[in-house]
């Protein structure tokens, strides 16, 4: 095992400011790093179809705001700047589970996995990670799972379960320990 400023860490990131709000604080610690990106969706998702309109309202001010905030605290900034000093695969979202991106992690050949921001990870991309891989989600696990995970909460009108999942990266979406 690798002593702990010779640790590789493969960061999996979301394009969003938030996460490379998360992911800056890696970047800028002695330890050796690569990372995937993958572009995500507008900051501005689109409220579910099957909403009363007083709540699709509702939903349209929460990520509005969310937006104005986010901007302010984390400031706008590209991935392109954020990971160009470390080896980094920009990918969509069909192309996460790729072969090409499992070749990249391979010869990468990480001892820590960290995964903010991005869709779920499957095959073939899951067997290469190594054992050692962590995601941070937003939003209580078991409770909320999927996207939007500190919106909905509020909307049910279940604040106690607004907050942040540290889990092993498990087949089954937001499942591991």
């Amino acid at each position: 095992v690798r002593g702990l400023l010779y640790m590789r860490v493969m960061i999996f990131s979301g394009s969003h400011p938030r996460h490379h709000f998360i992911h800056k604080a890696l970047l800028n610690s002695e330890l050796d790093c690569a990372a995937v990106v993958m572009e995500r969706e507008d900051l501005l998702p689109k409220p579910p179809s099957n909403i009363s309109h007083q709540d699709r309202n509702n939903f349209i001010k929460h990520f509005h705001e969310r937006d104005i905030v986010e901007s302010k605290f984390f400031g706008k900034t590209k991935s392109e700047e954020v990971f160009n000093d470390v080896p980094t695969l920009f990918c969509q979202s069909e192309d996460l589970n790729s072969i090409e991106t499992a070749n990249f992690v391979k010869r990468f050949s990480p001892d820590w996995v960290f995964i903010f921001g991005v869709d779920i990870i499957k095959d073939p991309l899951l067997k290469v990670l190594p054992q050692n891989r962590v995601n941070l989600h937003l939003g209580l696990s078991p409770w909320y799972r999927g996207s939007a995970t500190l919106f909905w909460p509020f909307y049910f009108l279940q604040p106690q379960f607004s907050g942040v999942t540290f889990h092993q990266i498990v087949p089954e979406a937001d499942a591991g320990e």
